[in-house]
């Protein structure tokens, strides 16, 4: 299923990297749960999909408002189908009444992640260690959350590339 934030629209086969602030690369900033913030972030224009972890369903609603594209929370799974916004949440059930495109479940392990992908959900996974992306994105994650966006970029272009979903960026023969 594609999974569909602000004017970007994600295939199957495509993944999404989310990073703190709106971060070269990225194509989802979290930023702080301030409808001002959204508002600065979206007149720059950046291409960034906006996440906001707000602390009330007031605020979660304000900055949908404001142009936010995604609310981190099972707590706020109301105003997002409500809004049309996407959600970030714990399980399919949480976010039965959002909008299927703009669904992603957190996984907990490995094997809630293999389990989540093979049942059609959009897939988060957030690790700060390399070897873990590939892995989570071999096994169907789709939105990767970390700090070091060049690196996980470079990982997910691999396992793209190994998985036959993507050309290798360079291809060499080995001749002796």
């Amino acid at each position: 299923m594609e999974l569909r934030l602000a004017t970007r629209t994600f295939g199957s086969a495509e993944f999404a990297i989310m990073a703190d602030g709106a971060m070269p690369g990225a194509d989802i900033a979290v930023i702080k749960a301030d409808p001002a913030v959204i508002e600065r972030l979206r007149a720059d224009r950046t291409g960034h999909a906006v996440a906001v972890a707000p602390d009330s369903a007031e605020q979660a609603a304000a900055c949908v408002r404001a142009g936010a594209d995604l609310i981190m929370g099972d707590a706020f799974a109301d105003v997002a189908a409500a809004t049309g916004a996407g959600l970030v949440c714990s399980s399919p059930e949480v976010g039965a009444a959002v909008r299927p495109d703009g669904l992603l479940v957190v996984a907990g392990d490995l094997a809630d992640a293999e389990r989540l992908a093979g049942s059609g959900v959009a897939v988060l996974a957030d690790t700060p260690v390399q070897a873990v992306v590939a892995v989570y994105a071999w096994l169907g994650a789709r939105v990767l959350r970390t700090g070091d966006v060049h690196g996980t970029r470079q990982v997910l272009d691999m396992v793209a590339s190994i998985r036959g979903i993507r050309a290798p960026a360079v291809a060499r023969r080995g001749l002796a």
